[in-house]
């Protein structure tokens, strides 16, 4: 049966996954207590490892429909996985709330249930953290890196996890690459774990910044955040930084590696993704100095340029409670929360690839409508987008918005106001993590019924995966053969 590729797959995945929570174990064993939930997490994911293994057959031999199989059972595993050390230890008795908290942790949401991080156990926190830097990349390219006899067709689960278009990623090179974004994805880590350490920052807390950030998660080692580090311009300029770095493409940045900067500065979307960025601010800044008690321009700018981009990258950080903001400089930062960074990054949200493709799309379709017999295409960096992209973007879009418009109606059923309901939904669907008023930067999630929770695990987990992943296998075509045992191919002669 075709379904025991998938299951071999995502056997080995949990071996990796299962490696993992040995780290917290490990750190509160040395520093802290044994909290052996992580332990039991390990040998339940070796053994749902072993037992998927035993019983599936390895092939090199993958579909795009094999991708989405096994991307989204490893995403809903994992999840289902992660919450278990919050639930076998008693630090969370309910189950929907350990289900949101790792799901909010794996898909680099940066939500919260808990109402003090600072009760938490240390190697819960590191737990929190270290779930960010997994899902962060992308739990599949994690694992192309370690796996290296998957054939050519691995690409397939590599496309399968983002759906997003990928100019310049070749296909056939795919587990080479995945090896290679996940290098740099540790240096920058690396990198920015030591700036933070050098600014002040204790070596604990530092870490489990550098994997919030790197991975534009958002949750904090302290229930203070980062409004703390308020008075540090050092710090906050280095957050701003690295927030910037991983909204952008991870290929391009290796390119750059390889090739000089100047591949860095060709590139159509990363130079879109600074414009973008650069006009909100100047937009925040300017409504902050024309409306706000505020009169610094250093901290004008300091603000405006910390909480617009870690909204837009969905860091989900903050510096000042911009609930007190102008409703302009407040607007921007929602309109910001759906665009994302760019494609090949560690963000949540639309993605600046897509709102180039639909908006020069459109252009090249208001141009036929007055001249019907011309022909133009969208390029990007000089080439051709193939027409199945473009259709790619318009559906991401319709979907998006479809997704948005019934997660809404359903918090509103919960007892959701009509305001709240639109701004969390923003904040789970683009994997955002933070939204406003009664949800802002200084407040939790742990107000919301079990049900409106139910909605939030769904949709971070869509919008992480893009959606298609986990769509695609609600149509009834999808299932076919893949509970059907192959006919025997022999052949007997007759004498």
């Amino acid at each position: 049966m075709r379904i025991q590729i998938v299951m071999s797959l995502v056997g080995r995945l949990l071996y990796i996954f299962g490696i993992f929570t040995l780290v917290p174990f490990i750190y509160g064993v040395v520093f802290e207590t044994a909290y052996w939930s992580f332990l039991i997490t390990t040998g339940i994911s070796f053994g749902l490892g072993g037992l998927l293994s035993y019983y599936g057959h390895e092939s090199q031999s993958f579909s795009l429909r094999d991708g989405f199989l096994v991307v989204s059972a490893t995403w809903i595993l994992t999840v289902i996985l992660g919450s278990l050390p919050f639930l076998l230890s008693g630090i969370l008795t309910n189950v929907f709330d350990a289900l949101f908290e790792a799901t909010s942790g794996i898909t680099a949401t940066g939500a919260t249930i808990i109402n003090s991080v600072d009760d938490l156990p240390k190697t819960f926190v590191l737990w929190r953290g270290l779930m960010h830097w997994i899902g962060g990349m992308g739990i599949i390219v994690l694992i192309l890196s370690f796996l290296k006899n998957l054939g050519a067709d691995a690409a397939h689960m590599f496309n399968a996890e983002a759906s997003v278009p990928k100019p310049g990623v070749v296909m056939p090179r795919i587990q080479s690459m995945a090896t290679k974004l996940w290098r740099l994805y540790v240096a920058f880590t690396a990198i920015c774990f030591v700036m933070l350490w050098v600014g002040g920052i204790e070596p604990f807390d530092a870490l489990n910044y550098a994997f919030s950030i790197i991975a534009t998660g958002g949750f904090a080692p302290t229930s203070a955040g980062t409004f703390i580090y308020e008075p540090s311009n050092y710090i906050c300029f280095v957050f701003i930084f690295f927030m910037i770095l991983a909204g952008g493409n991870f290929a391009v940045y290796y390119n750059v590696l390889q090739k000089g900067v100047r591949v860095l500065i060709d590139d159509f979307e990363t130079r879109m993704y600074w414009l973008v960025i650069f006009i909100g601010i100047s937009i925040i800044a300017i409504s902050l100095a024309l409306q706000s008690n505020i009169n610094d321009p250093i901290q004008i700018f300091r603000d405006a340029s910390f909480n617009l981009v870690s909204i837009q990258t969905g860091s989900g950080f903050a510096v000042s409670d911009y609930d007190l903001w102008p409703a302009a400089a407040q607007m921007m930062l929602f309109i910001s929360s759906f665009f994302g960074g760019c494609s090949g990054s560690t963000t949540g949200g639309v993605k600046i690839i897509r709102l180039i493709i639909l908006i020069k799309s459109s252009i090249i379709y208001l141009r036929k409508s007055i001249h019907p017999e011309m022909v133009q295409v969208v390029r990007i960096n000089g080439k051709p987008m193939p027409t199945k992209w473009i259709q790619m973007a318009q559906q991401f879009l319709f979907l998006y918005l479809m997704i948005y418009v019934i997660s809404v109606f359903l918090m509103t059923c919960s007892g959701m106001s009509t305001y709240d309901a639109m701004q969390i939904i923003t904040a789970f669907l683009s994997n955002v993590g933070i939204g406003f008023g009664g949800f802002g930067p200084t407040d939790t999630f742990n107000s919301m019924s079990d049900g409106a929770k139910c909605v939030a695990i769904a949709d971070m987990l869509l919008g992480r995966l893009e959606l298609f992943t986990i769509l695609v296998m609600l149509h009834p075509q999808f299932w076919e053969g893949y509970f059907i045992k192959k006919q025997s191919t022999k052949r007997y002669r007759i004498l």
